[in-house]
């Protein structure tokens, strides 16, 4: 959710690089995934195969992200033209100079939560006095904001860093873990693995994930583009919540990276529906942008100090391309 010292670097670097990224041909578009080609993505490639870029005349590109790619550094330097994050490493790129903006949203709701075993289950807050936590370093701030709001001292809360895998707390060396109740929540799930999620978007910790962003210089010179994949990226995600099975075993054989599991895909795009056609994505569309969403956002991070600048939701989001892509 924030930025590393690598990230960071990235950005910097970044700033030397002049100009937009180009469109290659007509109608192809780079677009820098955040993480590996799997089903936290998978309405993009469901619009692949489906059909829907080539109908909209695009010619996407999906670059693999991963723990060793600066995605934000990329779409900053110009090298994509749009890119996917969690809204934290976007609202510090911008915190900091980037020239970014925010055009698209696809899990409305964030499955950002703190993980337990079902059968010790961490359900409140102050359940946590006297466990360890592992948390990123980048989430920690949020994590102190929210437990002095809980009225519990974060001293009495061990937090440790986090790894990529969970499985620390089923060994015990940890009670509790932050992370993706869809991701990591789910890596646990199919290795049976029974557990609780106390979401912390409901704790007042919120944040959007699969945030659709770009350059504003480029979206500037490419607005019908970005309007079109837009629009075919919308009927990409909405075919693949209707077709969990289908698009899970795309994901598996056909456009995923090498060895994704099957039924760990299947599961994660089912536990993501309700997150993905929360509040805006069911009033006004999957994609949509909920701009008092974004505002509390803004808000949070400046009361625990990772903002700066007196960033305003509208220097941040631009609701223009995606209300054009669902009402055309």
């Amino acid at each position: 959710m924030g930025f590393s010292r690598r990230e960071l670097l990235g950005l910097a670097a970044g700033l030397t690089v002049s100009g937009i990224a180009p469109a290659r041909a007509a109608g192809a578009l780079s677009f820098q995934l955040s993480w590996i080609k799997s089903i936290q993505y998978g309405g993009y490639f469901a619009a692949i195969d489906q059909g829907f870029y080539t109908q909209a005349g695009i010619e996407p590109t999906f670059n693999s992200g991963g723990p060793n790619l600066d995605a934000v550094a990329n779409v900053a330097s110009g090298q994509s033209g749009l890119g996917d994050r969690p809204i934290g490493s976007i609202l510090v790129a911008k915190d900091k100079g980037m020239p970014l903006k925010v055009i698209g949203t696809v899990f409305q709701k964030s499955p950002y939560a703190v993980l337990s075993l079902a059968k010790t289950p961490i359900k409140t807050v102050k359940e946590l006095v006297g466990k360890t936590l592992s948390v990123s370093v980048s989430s920690r701030p949020l994590m102190l904001n929210m437990l002095r709001d809980a009225g519990v001292d974060p001293r009495d809360v061990t937090m440790v860093p986090a790894a990529a895998d969970p499985s620390g707390l089923v060994s015990g060396q940890f009670d509790a873990y932050a992370g993706y109740s869809t991701n990591q929540g789910v890596m646990l799930q199919t290795r049976g693995v029974d557990i609780y999620a106390m979401n912390l978007q409901d704790l007042g910790i919120p944040e959007t994930t699969g945030t659709i962003y770009g350059r504003e210089d480029f979206l500037a010179a490419n607005r019908d583009l970005v309007v079109r994949f837009l629009k075919a990226s919308a009927l990409g995600w909405r075919w693949a919540l209707d077709h969990p099975e289908q698009i899970a075993h795309l994901m598996v054989d056909k456009y995923g990276a090498p060895g994704l599991d099957y039924t760990a895909q299947m599961t994660e795009i089912k536990v993501s529906k309700p997150y993905i056609e929360a509040g805006v994505g069911t009033t006004h569309g999957l994609l949509a942008l909920d701009v008092p969403l974004y505002a509390r956002i803004i808000e949070l991070y400046r009361n625990v100090g990772l903002l700066k600048s007196d960033m305003k939701v509208t220097d941040l989001v631009d609701t223009s391309f995606v209300d054009a892509a669902l009402t055309s």
